[in-house]
């Protein structure tokens, strides 16, 4: 190993598995940011206020989320992906261009990419677990899913407490 390669324990194969797993979770936090910032312009009706908050609120969550992402790529010793075409190319999200849902859409479709990507990260730490053995992966990725946990809850509260 050079002095440029990061020596962490872990083999290249390893490393690359780690990296994959986090190229994918990067690409599906700016898939989501995206859908949050556009749904926080868009967002129209009696909930404009409260939601208009929400969105951003979430989004900029997520800008830290994105950023230490693509930072733990670095600290493997890779380059993070970051254009818009490799986002697409890595996520498991799905989008929906030239579509605008309603209110309601808005918040389901949000509520569902939050839980997405929570089945998604249960997955890769056990991956993390089996390939990688690297436990300051999988710790990150159980943060993760806290925050995306509570991040659904507090948009499935709206929707029940406003009757949407």
């Amino acid at each position: 190993m050079s002095n440029l390669t990061p020596n962490l324990g872990l083999s290249g194969a390893q490393m690359e598995t780690a990296i994959g797993l986090l190229e994918k979770l990067l690409a599906d936090e700016v898939v989501l940011r995206a859908k949050l910032q556009k749904y926080h312009w868009n967002v129209t009706g009696p909930q404009f206020h409260p939601l208009h908050e929400t969105f951003e609120d979430q989004y900029t969550a997520l800008s830290e989320t994105v950023d230490d992402a693509a930072e733990r790529i670095r600290q493997y010793g890779a380059l993070a992906i970051g254009t818009l075409a490799e986002f697409l190319q890595h996520t498991r999200l799905q989008e929906t261009p030239g579509s605008t849902p309603d209110t309601r859409g808005m918040i389901s479709d949000i509520v569902n990419d939050h839980e997405h990507i929570i089945r998604s990260l249960r997955v890769d730490i056990a991956t993390a677990q089996s390939e990688v053995q690297d436990i300051g992966l999988e710790d990150f990725f159980t943060g993760l899913i806290q925050t995306h946990q509570k991040m659904a809850w507090l948009l499935r509260a709206h929707l029940e407490s406003t009757g949407l």
